[in-house]
């Protein structure tokens, strides 16, 4: 109700407007101006009526629903019956007023009836045109409503996947430790609980500080780091100002993991995993390298689902403002990636 008397407050000021327009700005220094504005009031149900049937329906119902020959034609028989009306008003109405042709007007002169509609269309094309410019903008905005709504939902479904596939990686590694009975087993299970209560409680915000997403990575590698003990080459190096930059939560963590998953693998007598953060000029680049085990044929970047999520969610949370290289070769997988973090949250 509140919605629908706004809307007719604006239409009300538009035609207060257009009436102080044309009388008192175009014909204030005619001698008659009483009888102007008689005329114009008297012309005025006309414009209004044209202009309604128009934005309520010829322009809604027809033209919007794509309906051009039936639009076409109403629109048609809409300007005959303008012109026909203006002409009845003005012999019976407006000249009997100003006593202009009075005297030898004729009902059926069409040329007339139709150069008369020059008084007519004017505020009409003006108000059809504030109306289309208003439906463009609430369409623009409802659609743009729509887009972010759903870039939001496909954000929070690929982040949910980021949990059950890290987990499903991580406790197949304490699997594999169990099994040999090994005593790192019970430290495997501390780290993931100090991980899974991070990413419970600390990840469901838009943007966490960096700071908190390299101690998750190095929780994850150090859990790793029990797995493959000394048979692992690892460099874990970090170098900017980490303390003041924000990021979004677990869009690292895919990559290290897929690292692990596909590139140390059980069967390598030797592997290594390097990982190289540095913040600079309000860039983070990551250049990530780990050694690949060549007894499994899947590549690395087309296999799982980690990468996949990884790339799809740098679309969605850095559109435009990163850039992801992978370069595979039969014995390095590489991963560079440049986010610039200066865009605006």
């Amino acid at each position: 109700m509140r919605e629908f008397q706004k809307e007719w407050i604006w239409h009300v000021l538009f035609w207060l407007v257009y009436l102080a327009v044309k009388i008192f700005i175009v014909e204030y220094f005619r001698d008659d101006f009483g009888t102007v504005l008689l005329v114009e009031l008297i012309s005025l149900p006309l414009k209004m009526f044209l202009v309604y049937v128009l934005i309520f329906y010829l322009i809604p119902e027809l033209l919007l629903n794509k309906q051009y020959l039936k639009f076409s034609l109403w629109l048609i028989v809409l300007v005959i019956f303008a012109a026909l009306a203006r002409r009845l008003t003005d012999i019976y109405l407006v000249y009997p007023i100003s006593m202009l042709y009075f005297d030898r007007a004729i009902l059926l002169d069409y040329g007339t009836a139709f150069r008369n509609l020059v008084f007519v269309y004017p505020v009409v094309g003006l108000a059809t045109a504030i109306y289309l410019m208003t439906h463009w903008i609430k369409d623009y905005q409802m659609r743009t409503l729509l887009q972010r709504e759903k870039l939001e939902t496909e954000l929070k479904y690929l982040k949910a996947q980021v949990h059950p596939h890290f987990l499903f990686n991580t406790i197949n590694n304490i699997y594999s430790l169990s099994l040999d009975q090994s005593p790192k087993t019970s430290q495997a299970l501390l780290e993931l609980s100090d991980l899974l209560s991070y990413m419970l409680y600390e990840c469901n915000v838009n943007r966490i500080p960096l700071k908190k997403e390299i101690e998750l990575l190095e929780n994850y590698i150090n859990l790793e780091r029990l797995r493959y003990s000394d048979r692992l080459d690892l460099k874990f190096s970090i170098s900017g100002n980490i303390e003041t930059v924000q990021i979004a939560p677990l869009i690292l963590l895919p990559f290290v993991d897929n690292c692990f998953k596909h590139g140390a693998g059980d069967s390598m007598a030797e592997c290594f995993v390097h990982f190289d953060l540095k913040v600079e000029d309000g860039d983070l680049r990551m250049n990530l390298k780990n050694s690949v085990d060549q007894s499994k044929n899947e590549s690395q970047e087309n296999s799982g689902i980690g990468l996949t999520n990884a790339k799809k969610r740098l679309q969605g949370e850095y559109p435009n403002s990163h850039e992801l290289i992978i370069n595979e070769k039969s014995d390095l997988f590489e991963v560079i990636l440049t986010i610039s973090l200066d865009e605006k949250n």
